[in-house]
């Protein structure tokens, strides 16, 4: 099994491919959607309850699956997570991945779990948000989770790894409501919440660009285009649908 060390350093080797500092928070949705180089698609769908995401690979077309029903600090953790997956492991076909951070897992799960934590938060950053502000109080852990767009068990998760707090304290943070408290501290609540009802069926990436080319180049009719968007669950290009726009008008 990979140590810490060696996964913080393949952490921040992704970000410098991405041209990504090794302090500053990412939009790692954004980055993945527009990274060219690997044939990555992503769908959003309300998954099993247990399941928080899985991804397939064939040859170079990647597909990664995220539980939409789960917060979006958990969905930025589960793309982080489910990237290692793809990128780095040799032979990898298909992989689900359940919900729960703790426990009895397999060493690519457990790998998979702590690479994603050094993507999203590196050893550094972290350290040096610890030197900044201090004692890791709940306002602290909240502000931090905020900084980084983590979910709250994700935080916890990684303050008890690193020995930052003890595991009754955790306890104890767990216990609170952390929506309602991040509200108080000036927050959105954003964070903690599923996508909303009607974006929990979405696909971005390759498979949409895939398609637009194939039109482009007359290759497919337009009703092919257009049935392979609407199973993308993309009815807002078929019907040049932009909702940012409407709300605006």
């Amino acid at each position: 099994m990979k140590t810490a060390q060696e996964l913080n350093s393949l952490a921040l080797r992704t970000r410098r491919i991405w041209n990504e500092d090794a302090y500053s928070p990412i939009d790692i949705f954004a980055i993945v959607n527009g990274w060219k180089d690997k044939k990555i698609t992503i769908v959003k769908y309300p998954l099993s309850p247990r399941i928080s995401g899985m991804c397939t690979k064939e040859n170079e077309d990647i597909v990664i699956c995220i539980n939409s029903t789960t917060s979006y600090g958990r969905q930025r953790f589960t793309l982080a997570h489910e990237l290692y997956h793809v990128l780095y492991e040799e032979n990898m076909q298909r992989v689900i991945c359940d919900m729960n951070m703790n426990g009895d897992k397999s060493e690519s799960e457990k790998e998979a779990n702590q690479f994603a934590s050094y993507l999203l938060m590196p050893y550094d950053a972290l350290l040096e948000y610890e030197l900044d502000k201090g004692k890791w109080d709940i306002e602290k852990v909240i502000d931090a989770e905020q900084f980084f767009q983590v979910s709250h068990q994700a935080m916890i998760h990684r303050l008890v790894s690193d020995g930052l707090i003890s595991s009754d304290i955790a306890n104890d943070y767990k216990a609170i409501t952390v929506s309602t408290l991040a509200a108080k501290l000036g927050y959105g609540k954003e964070l903690y919440f599923p996508t909303e009802k009607n974006r929990q069926y979405f696909t971005t990436g390759e498979y949409i660009r895939k398609v637009e080319k194939m039109a482009e180049k007359e290759l497919i009719s337009e009703g092919k285009r257009e049935e392979l968007l609407m199973d993308a669950y993309r009815a807002d290009i078929v019907y040049d649908f932009d909702e940012e726009e409407n709300l605006n008008d």
